[in-house]
């Protein structure tokens, strides 16, 4: 079945990057996989088409993906240079509180490009090419590449096939279709250093992140029918063993993997009466609707929202609003 076409303008997108000659590009809080491969793929392909490029995010890389080429020009929190954008470009983000504290940048007197593949998108640019059907941003990336006639170098490639790996869940999701598959062995053909990704992604966690799920592990709960399982994080937990929050990328999987569950959940303290929390859901289960009720979210079996409450609040409230979306409450 072909996926319906995306929404906005990817011409005008282009239009913007060839007029420009100092781009700065954005990706959201707590960068994962897809943000990070998006991110250093228009990195690598528009410095080698001559733009004098630099990107933010307010936080680090995670270890695990600071291999990426390029990423030495990706800056956070005060670490950024002096840059006057020619264009902007947000990447990977639904609203701009996912950017945090990027929006500084965004004072209205450079055009905005959005580019991003998550349902509600809030359209917050000047130019929004959005892709809810595309697995991962570095989908929508691979497309301006080529539509641009950008060369995919490996450097490119390997950006863009970790983009696509990290959020298809290693093509297990079921945002995983054969188009998907096709081209993660074109980018595969084109150079993408899958053998480097997997051990740097997957077989190089810090000391800290198992610290942390030896900690996280005992919160374990699930419900009376077995259909939902949640795991809680503290700043406590996280300061304890030595991890930052990005060393909770992850953790949902474990609820999530347990035979039965439909649904998953992860409960992260941010501040105090400050609560992330993460869905994840298998099956046609519609997490996105969930998060939703709550200020949130996402995709249908991906998505977040934050609850201003505490954890124990978080925990009553969303749980019974996922049992109750399951019919079992």
């Amino acid at each position: 079945m072909q996926k319906p076409p995306a929404e906005g303008d990817l011409g005008q997108v282009l239009v913007h990057l060839s007029a420009a000659s100092r781009i700065l590009l954005i990706v959201h809080k707590v960068p994962d996989g897809d943000c990070l491969g998006s991110v250093s793929a228009m990195l690598s392909a528009l410095l080698a088409e001559g733009k004098e490029t630099v990107a933010f995010c307010e936080d680090p890389a995670p270890v695990g993906y600071r291999f990426l080429p390029n990423l030495s020009r990706l800056y956070h929190a005060n670490t950024m240079p002096p840059f006057q954008p020619d264009v902007i470009v947000v990447l990977d983000s639904a609203d701009l509180g996912r950017i945090g504290e990027a929006v500084r940048f965004l004072d209205g007197n450079v055009p905005v490009v959005n580019i991003d593949h998550h349902i509600g998108n809030s359209r917050f640019g000047d130019v929004n090419w959005l892709d809810p059907a595309a697995p991962a941003c570095g989908e929508m990336i691979y497309t301006l590449c080529r539509e641009a006639g950008w060369k995919i170098t490996p450097d490119v490639a390997t950006a863009l096939y970790t983009a696509l790996m990290t959020d298809t869940g290693s093509f297990q999701y079921a945002n995983t279709t054969a188009d998907t598959l096709r081209l993660a062995a074109e980018l595969r053909d084109l150079g993408a250093r899958a053998n480097e990704i997997r051990e740097e992604v997957y077989e190089r966690k810090p000391l800290a992140y198992l610290r942390l799920l030896s900690a996280v592990l005992p919160t374990l709960q699930v419900s009376k029918d077995g259909t939902v399982a949640w795991l809680c994080v503290t700043r406590e937990t996280i300061a304890a063993s030595g991890a930052g929050s990005n060393d909770c990328d992850g953790l949902i999987n474990y609820p999530r993997s347990i035979d039965g569950v439909r649904v998953a959940l992860l409960f992260r303290e941010v501040s105090a009466g400050e609560i992330k929390v993460g869905f994840r859901s298998k099956g046609d289960i519609d997490v996105y609707a969930i998060a939703c009720r709550f200020g949130g979210g996402g995709h249908r079996r991906a998505s977040g929202c934050t609850f201003m409450g505490r954890m124990e609040e978080a925990e009553a409230q969303i749980v019974q609003a996922v049992m109750e979306k399951l019919g079992t409450a």
